[in-house]
């Protein structure tokens, strides 16, 4: 499908370890940062959120499958971001391989987080281990910050070796019956991990953007703010379980300029909250809830770092 040849994959991470007299497979990893290299000095990506693949060989699941490919031949992006809920099954792990297939064979460098539900039915690891000798998925489970929490790590676009942009991905955790919400949440430790290398990024005068499933609470601000784009018809914000001070960091260390999320199906909008976009993806799982046309939010960055982004659904393609 990809047809431009944009784009090199460096420093992709295989989490596979190889598994001898059955003992447990460690899937964390170093903190190194992965690597995309760019042809030029722009970046789009492709947001798709909350798959919520379910049998398989079912229409929905396989609309969904087939509107993603749809979608990414539309826009040409330079990577796609899933942004959690990939299965909610039993069948989880077995769908997750099914969806690694189908995207390794668009030939475009891919990533993905973890979301709420993969682990109603089955552990983070059993979707790990589906994971053997990936092409273009660019995704490590990164370093042990949190018991339980797999995939914080940074993906490092760059044009000619120079580093263009980071991208933060960030595990927003599960369910959490001991909270309000009854949803999990990013614990200091990770929000710590966040602030040391974003303060590298200050001095490196590297910007970057963030991507998480479960929105946090500063979303809720939406109500008295001027709407870029979208709509908010879930009729709640459900924000992660506490607050651990995730939007205080990035306006602190002033270099992350977008947090994306989905997990609210219901929800698509976005606006700018001191200097920091706030964005709900477009939810693309035909087998999940909501009202909303199914589709993928597309994030633009140019050359001179200007942000901006547009929902795309299906029947514009």
């Amino acid at each position: 499908m990809k047809t431009r040849g944009r784009w090199l994959l460096l420093g992709t991470a295989v989490l596979c370890l190889s598994s001898c007299g059955g003992e447990t497979l460690d899937y964390y990893t170093d903190d190194s940062v992965l690597t995309l290299s760019l042809p030029e000095s722009s970046l789009r990506i492709m947001q798709v959120t909350d798959l919520h693949l379910t049998y398989g060989i079912d229409y929905h699941d396989r609309m969904t499958l087939r509107l993603i490919e749809d979608m990414a031949e539309y826009t040409d992006p330079d990577l796609i971001v899933i942004t959690g809920d990939i299965a909610m099954s039993p069948m989880g792990p077995s769908l997750f391989k099914t969806l690694y297939n189908r995207m390794e064979r668009l030939q475009i460098p891919w990533t993905f987080v973890f979301g709420n539900h993969e682990t109603d039915f089955k552990d983070y690891t059993r979707y790990l281990a589906q994971i053997q000798d990936p092409e273009y998925l660019i995704f490590k489970a990164g370093p042990e910050i949190t018991t339980g929490s797999y995939g914080n790590f940074i993906i490092q676009t760059e044009v000619s070796g120079t580093p263009f942009m980071n991208l933060y991905m960030m595990d927003s955790r599960t369910e959490n019956d001991n909270t309000l919400s009854g949803y999990d949440y990013m614990t200091l430790d990770q929000v710590a991990w966040y602030r040391t290398h974003a303060a590298q990024d200050q001095i490196d005068g590297l910007e970057s953007l963030a991507f998480m499933h479960m929105p946090i609470v500063q979303y809720e601000d939406y109500a008295t703010s001027t709407l870029i784009d979208g709509v908010m018809e879930e009729g709640v914000i459900c924000y992660q379980g506490v607050d651990t001070g995730f939007f205080d960091a990035m306006v602190d260390e002033g270099m992350t300029k977008g947090l994306f999320v989905g997990h609210d199906h219901n929800n698509n909008f976005s606006f700018m909250k001191d200097g920091i976009l706030l964005a709900y993806g477009q939810s693309t799982g035909y087998n999940g809830y909501g009202i909303l046309e199914r589709g993928a939010r597309i994030i633009d960055v140019d050359a001179g770092h200007v942000l901006s982004s547009y929902l795309l659904v299906e029947s514009e393609l």
